[in-house]
This record gives structure tokens, C-alpha cells and sequence, in this order.
């Protein structure tokens, strides 16, 4: 008998949450590419974070989930849940308070 695949809840569990954030990330990146073309005036907080939470965390967001294999050897996988849970934390918070102060 061959070994078990997946061999562990790992892969299960990082594969159904992936949709989730990659799909988030995805939506974000157009709701806030709409938001930046707009030419409504906002407030310069407004305006910087959507474009911090544009160029630098979305991309962070995707790149640490895409490195899970890698990151999850080194750091364990609590480590690795921990990780990504406060780099989704991080970018889910500015994304509420960007459209806060936007709408």
C-alpha cells in the first residue's frame, strides 16, 4: 500500500482556505483598483491606505499563502497557521477601514 496523500489535514485545510483569500484578494484588487480611479476626493489617510493596502499588502497576502510548503517546513504548523492568520488579520482590517473611510 502506497502511502496516504495528503499526509496530513494540512493540505485540506490550506487548499479550502486558499479559495477564500485568493478569491479576497482578488475581489480587493478590483474594488480598490475602482475605488483608486475614481475621481472622488478623499482624505489623504483614505488615499494611502488604499494604496498601501493595494501595492504592498495584497501582494504580501498572496505571496505568503502561495509559500505555504516552504514556510510550513520552517516554521512548523502552528507557526505557519499563526502567520498567515495575523498577515490576513492585517490586511482584512485595512481593507474595512479603507472602505469606512471612503464610503
Amino acid at each position: 500500500m502506497g502511502p496516504l496523500w495528503p499526509p496530513s489535514r494540512f493540505w485540506q485545510y490550506w487548499s479550502l482556505a486558499g479559495m477564500v483569500v485568493l478569491t479576497a484578494a482578488f475581489w480587493w484588487g478590483v474594488e480598490g483598483y475602482t475605488l483608486f480611479e475614481e475621481a472622488t476626493t478623499r482624505g489623504a489617510i483614505a488615499d494611502g491606505l488604499l494604496r498601501f493596502s493595494l501595492l504592498i499588502l495584497t501582494p504580501a497576502l498572496v505571496i505568503a499563502w502561495l509559500a505555504a510548503a516552504w514556510l510550513r517546513r520552517r516554521v512548523g504548523e502552528n507557526g505557519y497557521w499563526q502567520m498567515l492568520g495575523l498577515v490576513a488579520m492585517i490586511w482584512a482590517g485595512s481593507v474595512l477601514v479603507t472602505r469606512m473611510l471612503v464610503a
